[in-house]
């Protein structure tokens, strides 16, 4: 209901925006630029309600699933202490950080363009935040399932490397998962030499095959993630691009009026933006970045002296299949996600300053 009702308000905040932006006495340019960064802004929030209405719902709960039986797999209270450590903070200062700095942005934005601020200005600026909002937490809400996901793998690779260091001589069922391990007869007499010898190959084989299964739930998650938000991921990078560039304007248009002001509103707003397209970009570089370590940590295991052949066959198909289950984030496979792509947002958008300050 209330995201039915937000679709309504977003539809009629852009026909109430496009009518004003068309009969103001404003330049061509700013004219077209502004109608762009409206119409995407609108766009990507009506697409995001859409979205969580009709397809993110199941998705979400299925990623959420995915996710528990990871939990359950990995079972230790310090895994469950590294991963959901503060995780209510951290998600009640992200959202606070958003209102207040899109808050401020607005109200200075409207006085900046007005010179005055009085009621009907306010309330114009406060009901643009709406579609904003929506965005926004579409975005963080991706981006802290990505972080998440950066962390599951942060810590397998902690396990991995905890195993390279553990003598061969040592099991290491504590992180072996009961679930998956042979239970041991404690009625039997003390095994032998070679029975103790055998049960610690095994019990490291089983280790690492849990790993693998591990490994391959993460990258399932991984591949879902990115099914269920690539149209959101090419709405939000539009938006953003399309927000940039009256952002842009401001600084080339600059009147010698107000000055501060104008230079404050545009550098808030850029690095507002930039913001947003950074954070995104950062959380799935993070998680590749972490995903790719995986199969370095296992080449590292395999130079060791003293594994047995057994061992070693289960590493080098837990290396094979590191390799081939690599992850990755992109907008509908148009471009990928990542820090390149910012740097390429960041250019492109220096560019069209200097190229249109030059015309």
């Amino acid at each position: 209901m209330w995201s039915v009702l937000c679709i309504i308000l977003v539809v009629a905040l852009e026909y109430i925006s496009m009518t004003r932006i068309f009969i103001g006495n404003s330049t061509l340019k700013y004219k077209v630029t502004i109608s762009l960064a409206m119409a995407s802004l609108c766009s990507c929030s009506i697409i995001n309600l859409f979205q969580s209405l009709f397809i993110n719902g199941c998705k979400l709960r299925e990623i959420l699933h995915k996710y528990s039986e990871i939990d359950q797999l990995f079972s230790s209270k310090l895994y469950r202490h590294l991963i959901y450590k503060n995780t209510r903070l951290l998600l009640t200062l992200q959202f606070a950080t958003m209102i207040l700095v899109v808050i401020i942005n607005r109200v200075l934005l409207a006085y900046v363009l007005q010179g005055y601020l009085i009621f009907p200005h306010i309330l114009g600026a406060f009901l643009l935040l709406v579609p904003i909002f929506v965005n926004c937490t579409a975005i963080l809400h991706f981006v802290n399932l990505v972080l998440l996901l950066r962390n599951k793998y942060k810590y397998l690779n902690s396990v991995l490397e905890s195993s390279a260091l553990t003598p061969c001589n040592e099991t290491i069922s504590d992180y072996c998962n009961t679930n998956y391990v042979t239970p041991i007869d404690t009625f039997r007499m003390k095994p032998s030499f070679n029975e103790q010898r055998y049960y610690r190959y095994s019990s490291r084989r089983q280790h690492f095959r849990n790993l693998r299964i591990i490994y391959s739930q993460l990258h399932d998650v991984a591949f879902l993630m990115n099914y269920t938000y690539r149209f959101s991921l090419l709405c939000a990078t539009v938006w953003v691009f399309c927000s940039i560039i009256p952002s842009a304007n401001r600084i080339i248009e600059m009147q010698p009026t107000n000055i501060y002001m104008h230079i404050l509103t545009t550098l808030l707003s850029s690095t507002y933006y930039f913001a947003v397209i950074g954070i995104m970009a950062l959380s799935c570089s993070l998680a590749v970045n972490e995903c790719s370590r995986s199969s370095l940590i296992v080449q590292k295991i395999m130079l060791r002296d003293d594994i047995d052949s057994e061992v070693m066959k289960e590493l080098e198909m837990m290396f094979t299949q590191f390799k081939a289950m690599k992850i990755g984030f992109s907008a509908c496979g148009m471009y990928r996600i990542d820090l390149q792509f910012l740097c390429g947002i960041i250019s492109g958008s220096f560019s069209y300053v200097i190229v249109v300050m030059q015309l």
